[in-house]
């Protein structure tokens, strides 16, 4: 009997339509939505955790010229705002991150965020428990569904 996840039998949809899952087993989706009204950026993006919903919320922007697209984490508090480096890859691991975003016929199975695995440590330092979400690290993400889809 051949065995066929759901993400491969959905039809296909957009980054800004779907949700990642880290591809360590930690439990974390990467969910894209769209921006807020009247916002400059492309998309939104939520990193959550079942022991804490949302853990980080990320605007999506896309640099002119080359096109690489960062996720912008702009906190409440005085804190300076941090911007991460977003890649996509295809089910082959070549490069598949959209010259323009949006224009992607589907989203690409694998993406990694640059330099979150450290960012994640020193936000949360010594705050990490039984009762919080483990520690992100420097993980791939792997395209499991799209946006209200189980």
């Amino acid at each position: 009997m051949l065995l066929v996840s759901e993400s491969v039998l959905a039809a296909p949809c957009k980054i800004s339509q779907s949700v990642y899952r880290d591809a360590d087993g930690k439990g974390f989706e990467l969910v894209f939505g769209a921006p807020k009204n009247r916002s400059p950026f492309l998309a939104s993006a939520t990193i959550q955790h079942s022991q804490q919903d949302p853990l980080y919320r990320f605007n999506l922007t896309q640099a002119n010229g080359y096109g690489s697209i960062s996720l912008l984490w702009q906190p409440e508090s005085k804190q300076k705002s941090q911007s991460f480096r977003l890649n996509f890859f295809s089910q082959d691991f070549q490069s598949a991150t959209p010259v323009i975003f949006g224009r992607e016929p589907q989203a690409p199975k694998y993406a990694f965020i640059t330099n979150l695995g450290s960012f994640d440590y020193y936000q949360r330092r010594g705050q990490i428990s039984d009762q919080t979400p483990p520690q992100i690290a420097d993980m791939m993400w792997v395209h499991d569904r799209c946006v209200g889809s189980n």
